[in-house]
């Protein structure tokens, strides 16, 4: 929060207004409404009660200072969508970006962030920048067969040494809420940074000894496209390689994957994982999917899998206190004592915890 002395007459402290975060930074949050940025602190209670508080949420505002320009954020308007990674709110679009070299164009990891995007509801876009790095024009259009082609992904290849390239993606950004991600170095920024000058977001080299880029954006923020469009923002976020999908149930990563829908529904079971399943349609029609797509699958449900195991049967054990055993005559034994929820769960307990998970998770129980 700014220093400007509080004017206690500019405070309105009856009036709410409703207005979208575009930045958080050293806590605290700056949101927009009716043209007006308001650098705000959050209500206390929302504190309290651990509240996320996303840029792209919509936020009610209270104690509004038109004289600095501040207020504090009093709740969060119902979201329509959340992205986890990165951590954003009421997105319509998800521009995967992904350079062609430098760092070098890596299937599985594009896989990740695809099956990542799908995984919030939402409609991921392919860019690969740098694409004037090209060796060969063969070198494009498998990544448009696959992708377009047979996976039906809007597909764009991009390079700011080539301005025109830039114009079909400018046109699907306009009037929406767009989300820029990718992994380091991709070309994120400066994608931005030729869409609009004003912007000067830092750009990172990459290194040539991991082949990975610079983390040059250190938070989200939502950018107006040009000063005249309040209604198409753009978000640059930080890059990340190293996405897990150890949040995720197995059965729901089975259903990520696009390639696999035309077949599922013929499995002879409604839990298969489409691995070694007998009467697996998904297996049967293996030539029909992309080795470098069951791979990715593969890779990820082992985390899911994982996951689903740890969730099933856990007994973290946490420090609570001590509580005095009494040995029969014996000197008293002090012993720890455990929260309810990390002590160790028995085995009728734990198989229950399992039920429960398959039930979630869509599994056939017989």
């Amino acid at each position: 929060m700014s220093d400007k002395p509080l004017d206690n007459q500019s405070i309105d402290t009856a009036a709410e207004r409703v207005g979208r975060l575009l930045k958080y930074h050293s806590n605290f949050y700056y949101v927009e409404s009716e043209g007006v940025l308001y650098e705000c602190a959050l209500r206390g209670l929302l504190k309290k009660e651990g509240q996320d508080v996303l840029v792209g949420d919509f936020v009610v505002l209270d104690s509004i200072n038109e004289v600095t320009k501040t207020a504090r954020v009093q709740r969060v308007v119902d979201r329509k969508n959340t992205i986890s990674r990165p951590k954003l709110a009421n997105v319509d679009q998800v521009i995967v970006v992904y350079s062609l070299r430098e760092p070098l164009f890596d299937i599985n990891q594009m896989d990740r962030y695809l099956t990542h995007v799908e995984l919030a509801g939402l409609e991921p876009v392919l860019c690969v920048s740098k694409a004037d790095l090209a060796q060969s024009e063969a070198e494009l259009e498998q990544i448009q067969s696959l992708y377009q082609d047979q996976l039906g992904y809007r597909t764009y290849f991009t390079s700011v040494r080539q301005p025109d390239s830039l114009n079909p993606l400018l046109a699907i950004i306009q009037g929406k809420i767009t989300v820029l991600a990718g992994p380091s170095g991709s070309g994120k920024s400066s994608l931005l940074n030729r869409i609009n000058p004003n912007f000067q977001l830092r750009v990172g080299e990459v290194s040539a000894k991991i082949a990975r880029g610079a983390h040059t954006t250190r938070h989200v923020e939502l950018l107006a496209l040009n000063a005249d469009d309040a209604e198409s923002l753009i978000a640059d976020t930080p890059g990340f390689s190293n996405l897990k999908f150890n949040t995720v149930l197995p059965t729901q990563v089975a259903g990520l994957f696009r390639d696999f829908q035309a077949y599922k529904a013929d499995c002879a079971f409604t839990d298969c994982l489409h691995v070694d399943e007998e009467g697996c349609a998904v297996l049967k029609h293996r030539d029909c999917i992309a080795d470098s797509r069951y791979q990715s699958y593969l890779d990820i449900l082992v985390e899911a899998r994982a996951y689903k195991e740890e969730a099933a049967v856990s007994s973290q054990k946490q420090e609570f206190g001590y509580k005095q055993l009494d040995r029969k005559g014996k000197e008293a034994l002090q012993i720890l004592r455990l929260k309810e929820k990390n002590r160790d769960a028995s085995r009728r307990t734990q198989k229950q915890q399992v039920r429960l998970l398959e039930l979630e998770d869509g599994d056939a129980i017989e």
